[in-house]
């Protein structure tokens, strides 16, 4: 699998090679020191500092790959860690290419997975000691990266994972069915207040404890007048979601109509958020079902009677409107939730 934002670092010429194969397979840029033998590698990032380097973009990257010892990674980058939610994967190769060992944020971070991509890449062994694996049972956090979800307070991770090493069934909340494919793992309940689990966008509390994971389900449209101020639009959007009593979390996608291709709010805030932004033509918007507020002002000025309701909902995928359109002086938003089937 080719990465986008993948670094491999290396300290030797001879882990150069390496990382140089690694790249061709995995995609990534090659890091390495300032060195003599470093112009070998044409294309290769080259640093004056290998502990500067590496903590400038470290939390830039998704993902690390240091073909280097392991006690030298970990003096490099401990007092950049922060928490298993945030931290990129880190992966370490010896420069033999014997071993890949998942080192940093195995499940969330994608280390484990990218520890086996290494080690498949080169013929090395992958080497994974988070327990769930060990013990062949799909951890909480891993489920999560690899079915998109978000988890709400990582804190919660560690007593669900414990339960299943246990062969306790933690209690699941799961409407839409993410987990349904795990049934012999979790015990599926109909009162979400009892969960150990819960999986859904509602921000109503949870018994204490219980373990909150966000499916990016949401789709917002967006509507405003001409320069209007990315912090309006920021503001209606967060209007909207309390408005449906949904998590921000679960926000996939902004959109709008094309004519604000170049609309600066619409498109900080797209960036703002971390989400994709996609713009729709009026004709597209026009034939939108499930449109509920028509504008006749919409009509007059861009030759539809729907952009944000009509958006959200082509940006779902046709999916159901939830919160109908917003107002605020210069901005329109509506929520709508993405169709899919597991």
């Amino acid at each position: 699998m080719k990465h986008q934002s993948l670094k491999i670092w290396a300290v030797t010429a001879c882990g150069a090679r390496l990382g140089q194969r690694l790249c061709d397979a995995l995609g990534g840029e090659l890091c390495l020191p300032e060195k003599p033998w470093a112009s070998e590698f044409s294309g290769a990032r080259v640093v004056p500092s290998l502990r500067e380097g590496i903590a400038d973009g470290f939390h830039g990257a998704d993902g690390h790959v240091f073909v280097m010892a392991t006690g030298i990674v970990v003096r490099m980058i401990a007092p950049l860690l922060v928490s298993k939610a945030a931290d990129p994967a880190v992966v370490v190769m010896d420069e033999a290419g014997r071993f890949a060992v998942s080192l940093v944020s195995g499940h969330i971070g994608g280390a484990n997975r990218l520890a086996e991509e290494a080690g498949a890449a080169v013929d090395a062994v992958p080497v994974i000691t988070t327990a769930t694996d060990t013990h062949g049972i799909p951890s909480v956090d891993g489920v999560v990266s690899e079915r998109g979800l978000v988890v709400e307070n990582p804190s919660a991770i560690k007593a669900v994972n414990m339960a299943l090493l246990e062969k306790r069934r933690p209690l699941l909340w799961d409407p839409m069915g993410f987990y349904a494919d795990m049934v012999e793992l979790y015990a599926s309940v109909a009162d979400r207040a009892s969960a150990d689990v819960v999986v859904d966008c509602d921000t109503a509390s949870v018994k204490a404890g219980a373990l909150v994971i966000r499916p990016k389900v949401v789709t917002v449209g967006v509507g405003c007048n001409r320069g209007t101020d990315v912090e309006e639009i920021v503001e209606v959007i967060g209007r909207a979601f309390q408005a449906g009593k949904i998590a921000r979390l679960c926000l996939k996608s902004l959109a709008s109509i094309d004519v604000k291709a170049d609309e600066e709010g619409i498109l900080q805030a797209a960036e703002r958020f971390g989400v994709p932004l996609s713009f729709y033509t009026k004709d597209q918007l026009s034939g939108t079902e499930g449109v509920v507020t028509p504008s006749a002002a919409a009509l007059k000025h861009v030759g539809t009677v729907s952009v944000c309701e009509a958006a959200a909902i082509q940006s779902a995928n046709m999916g159901r409107l939830v919160v109908p359109k917003v107002k605020g002086k210069n901005v329109t938003a509506a929520l709508a939730m993405v169709s899919f089937t597991l």
